[in-house]
């Protein structure tokens, strides 16, 4: 059964009561004059109209049921169509918080490349940090040659020379001598 309007059950139903007009007035105007009719035609123009009026009420409880059942069915599309919009609206709520929590994955996964790629040279620098201090304990201290004169020659290596360079920031050599009244600038 296809569902109809209430404003279209309610224009059938103003064509169908002028229909039934029609008819009592065709039942009643079959005898013209009232005052001339037998009593069994009365009986009979009665039972015809409490028969129209049966019906009348009939058609009247059909159509207060079915303005019922349209009422609750509104009431129900309505209903329908504010919880569909909730979950539109929560749905929307969950777009925009999934497009952030994808923001911040691609943000993590930039940092993430940076970092490994941070590794990778780390472990480079230490790999040649570690080969050059293999070279270094490699290599043998200079000894004393026979054919240069009595003193050492000493082959300057990188730490020597770093020592060299930071020699004339080192701290001056302190005597510690006790201070007496004179050097602090007591006076009795």
């Amino acid at each position: 059964m296809t569902k109809k309007s209430l404003s279209d059950l309610l224009r059938e139903e103003a064509k169908s009561p002028s229909e039934t007009i029609t008819e009592t007035t065709q039942i009643s105007t079959v005898p013209t004059n009232r005052s001339r009719m037998t009593k069994a035609q009365l009986d009979e123009l009665i039972t015809q109209l409490n028969q129209a009026l049966q019906e009348e009420k009939k058609k009247f409880d059909s159509l207060n049921n079915q303005v019922k059942t349209l009422e609750t069915e509104i009431k129900d599309e309505r209903e329908l169509s504010r919880r569909l919009q909730n979950e539109l609206q929560a749905a929307e709520n969950y777009q925009s918080q999934l497009n952030e929590q994808k923001q911040l994955v691609e943000k993590l996964y930039t940092q993430l490349q940076q970092k490994e790629e941070l590794a990778v040279e780390l472990a480079e620098k230490n790999e040649l940090i570690a080969s050059l201090q293999a070279k270094l304990q490699q290599e043998p201290l200079p000894l004393v040659s026979t054919d240069s004169p009595p003193e050492l020659v000493v082959q300057e290596t990188a730490l020597t020379r770093q020592a060299k360079e930071l020699e004339p920031f080192t701290a001056p050599v302190v005597t510690s001598k006790p201070l007496t009244n004179d050097d602090i600038g007591w006076f009795d």
